[in-house]
């Protein structure tokens, strides 16, 4: 797993802008001709698995006739996953690694995915063994990988003994929003942190993490940020969170020094609740002014919405060019990235004009350059948003290439045009109204 906050990496105008004025899987029905393509292989869902492109798996496994075959319980282990279901993309993970033959590769990434499911299932006994078995193959993996998988395996051991998070709700919430910010009551004190989908995990200066009486736990995680410079992290858990009419406990926040958190002019982040505590809510609308959590999730049908470890994933389109974008509320603006640029340089450049922006995050700012389009047109959720304009980043930021997979992120310039956004967690689901 990747210990990476989008609160942690975002334009200097998102900062001021984010702070500121089940069933299983079900794939839908492909067009007649796409019958006539070849059968699944496992190179194949390997390969839209490395590039994310979970949509255009989840059509080609129903073309797929032998639902025992080493490439339909691979991709229905992707699948499950995606649709947040990971206990049973775990059944089909021990399905997949029964089969004779399979080739190491196959194996490790099938060890690297239990590995994510068992965090999202707070299973840190069975994480822990999953990722002695892929450190068994460590010969496959890249330094990047296996850093990651160390990574992972330090929350594992310090979450070692600490109960799952849960939630009671005992009826429907109505909470007010402000600049961006929820309130709540955490260990009897009440605070306003940012919500923010894009936030892997809910994350905490230390000094407010000291003074709300969280249980610190030392863990030395590297956590991604704008630069060069290497950040780390601590765990710490809220025996108490409530938010509106539902009460979490035993939640995890990262645990950052309040320097990382504070940028120029004085600007601080001193918590964000992030995607495993929105998640368990069921079901979110985000209004103008408030955040409704229904006491039960209605039946959504859309299915367009998909998950990457912790980072939710949606279809756009602009201009009849496909983007995979990842939804965050913790962003104010929408941001293209570099590999949308690189597929489509040419129409871009002709359309926009240069500019330089500033990237702030914990480490540090940077200034990266941008080509500035105006009147962007974007087909999301199931509706249209049209941006005066839109930076598109013509470097690329992640943290390593296999990562460089993001056509784009969508903020709240898009979301607020509208009276209410809903996500649907049961069935992923992403509507805007």
């Amino acid at each position: 797993m990747r210990v990476l906050s989008s609160a942690l990496l975002i334009g200097a105008a998102s900062l001021a802008s984010a702070c500121a004025p089940r069933t299983t899987v079900a794939p839908a029905p492909v067009a007649t001709a796409a019958s006539h393509e070849a059968e699944l292989t496992v190179g194949e869902v390997a390969t839209l698995r490395r590039g994310r492109r979970y949509f255009t798996l989840r059509d080609r496994l129903t073309q797929t006739h032998d639902s025992g075959t080493a490439a339909a319980l691979y991709a229905r282990a992707v699948l499950e996953h995606a649709m947040n279901h990971p206990a049973a993309s775990n059944e089909a993970l021990a399905r997949l690694r029964a089969v004779p033959g399979l080739r190491d590769s196959v194996v490790a990434d099938a060890w690297e995915l239990e590995i994510s499911n068992d965090l999202r299932l707070a299973d840190y006994t069975a994480g822990s063994k999953a990722i002695d078995s892929l450190l068994a193959r460590g010969f496959l993996l890249d330094s990047v990988r296996t850093a990651d998988a160390h990574n992972t395996e330090r929350i594992f051991r310090a979450l070692a003994g600490v109960s799952p998070q849960t939630m009671i709700a005992t009826g429907p919430s109505d909470v007010p929003v402000t600049d961006g910010h929820i309130p709540m009551v955490i260990n009897n004190s009440t605070r306003n942190y940012v919500f923010d989908t894009g936030a892997n995990l809910s994350t905490i200066m230390r000094s407010e993490a000291t003074a709300l009486g969280l249980r610190i736990i030392p863990a030395g995680l590297d956590v991604g940020s704008s630069t060069s410079v290497r950040v780390t992290a601590d765990l710490g858990i809220a025996d108490s969170l409530r938010i509106g009419a539902m009460h979490f406990h035993n939640v995890v926040f990262l645990v950052l020094d309040d320097a990382l958190l504070t940028f120029p002019d004085g600007f601080r982040i001193p918590g964000i609740i992030g995607f495993p505590v929105i998640e368990q809510m069921g079901e979110i609308r985000m209004r103008r002014a408030s955040l409704v959590v229904p006491a039960t999730p209605p039946l959504r049908a859309e299915h367009n919405l998909l998950l990457d470890e912790l980072t939710l994933l949606t279809l756009a389109h602009w201009e009849g060019r496909p983007m995979l974008c990842r939804l965050d509320t913790g962003a104010g603006r929408t941001q293209v990235y570099e590999p949308f640029y690189s597929r489509f340089r040419a129409a871009l450049d002709a359309v926009s004009d240069t500019a330089t922006r500033k990237m702030g995050g914990a480490g540090g700012i940077v200034l990266t350059p941008v080509r500035v389009v105006p009147n962007a047109r974007l087909v999301t959720g199931d509706t249209v948003a049209t941006l005066k304009t839109v930076d598109v980043l013509v470097n690329s930021i992640a943290r390593d290439e296999t990562e460089n997979y993001l056509d784009c992120n969508l903020g709240h310039d898009v979301f607020d045009q509208f009276d209410e956004m809903i996500v649907n967690f049961r069935d992923m689901a992403y509507l805007l109204r």
